[in-house]
């Protein structure tokens, strides 16, 4: 029993630091963000739309003009 208690101790001690190193750097963020360009791929657009589209804008329409 002693000895699972200073593992835990010792598991809480340093558990601590690193969840606040990770929430302060935003890892999760980070490493969501890397594995998401790893996943791009790429998009094929119909022939009337690709006029349209210029580096993910649309140009012209209703709305937020680009």
């Amino acid at each position: 029993m002693n000895t699972f208690i200073n593992f835990f101790l010792w598991g809480l001690i340093l558990a601590a630091p690193l969840w606040w190193l990770a929430w302060r750097f935003r890892l999760g963020y980070w490493l969501a963000r890397g594995r998401s360009l790893f996943r791009r791929q790429t998009i094929q657009l119909p022939s009337s739309l690709e006029g349209l589209v210029i580096r993910g804008k649309r140009v012209g329409g209703p709305g937020r003009k680009a």
